[in-house]
């Protein structure tokens, strides 16, 4: 079967057949995300109560990241697959290139403010002294997962703008099945391997989506043949930029409601004890 096919079945058949074909491995995938962090949190709680506290203290800072790949995911699928629903495949390459770049790039300065701010961070989330290593810990090496997480995210919306659902999900899945086996092997020095505790957690994420990212890469140059060169000029990528902002960045503020309220609990709660 042809990689271009899934796109024509988008309108092709019965509207609630082609909802459930694409809405059930899109459920998946989102059942796969979360379990990253549900995965981590089990294994760490085998570590004691610090570990399990600490982690924990990271989870509004995860998700405020995740909320600027979700902008990018949410603007990459919908700019892509308005120009592929106009049978613009030059254009539909174009943003797909674009989008990738600027979002890794967004992802990777968030990377090294992140690095350089973990302790001043945490203590104004209220981190105490305690803690305060093992998050250090545990974000030193969970913050390379940004630029990662967030390329992979943009590049997967490529391929669901195109009505490949299925794909996405058995990347996304098998990336969390990695972590699920690497978690254990690297928290606890399971079989020869080192004994990380908390940063085996983060690195097992590091590894998981780093090869499903190239993976999925792969498959969108060899296979699918959506990349345009990055060479363009920069009056053609500033306007791809321009009409994936507009979609993004009011994603992103949606998006980052939930974790900026739980960062401003998180904050308050030990001024209560």
């Amino acid at each position: 079967m042809n990689d271009q096919q899934p796109s024509n079945r988008l309108t092709q058949g019965p509207v609630g057949t082609v909802l459930r074909r694409q809405a059930t491995p899109f459920g998946v995938s989102l059942i796969a995300i979360f379990s990253f962090e549900a995965i981590d949190l089990f294994f760490i709680s085998r570590l004691g109560d610090a570990p399990l506290a600490a982690v924990s203290f990271t989870f509004p800072v995860i998700w405020l990241i995740y909320a600027i790949g979700i902008g990018f995911e949410a603007a990459a699928a919908s700019c892509v697959s308005r120009a592929v629903g106009r049978d613009d495949e030059r254009l539909a390459r174009r943003l797909t290139t674009d989008t990738v770049v600027l979002a890794s790039a967004v992802a990777l300065g968030l990377c090294l403010v992140g690095l350089a701010t973990i302790k001043p961070l945490f203590t104004v989330l209220g981190a105490t002294e305690e803690l305060l290593p093992l998050i250090s810990e545990y974000m030193t090496t969970w913050y390379w997962v940004a630029p990662v997480d967030v390329a992979l995210w943009s590049s997967l919306a490529s391929i669901r703008a195109r009505g490949n659902t299925l794909l996405e999900s058995k990347i996304i899945t098998s990336a969390a099945l990695l972590n699920l086996v690497l978690d254990p092997l690297l928290i606890f020095g399971l079989f020869g391997f080192p004994e990380l505790g908390v940063r085996g957690a983060a690195l097992a994420t590091v590894i998981a989506t780093s090869a499903m990212l190239l993976f999925t890469l792969y498959h969108l140059h060899f296979r699918l043949k959506v990349y345009a060169s990055p060479l363009a000029r920069f009056s053609v990528v500033l306007d791809s930029w321009k009409h994936m902002l507009v979609i993004a960045i009011p994603a992103m503020i949606t998006n980052a409601i939930i974790p900026v309220s739980s960062a401003i609990v998180v904050a308050l709660v030990p001024a209560y004890g």
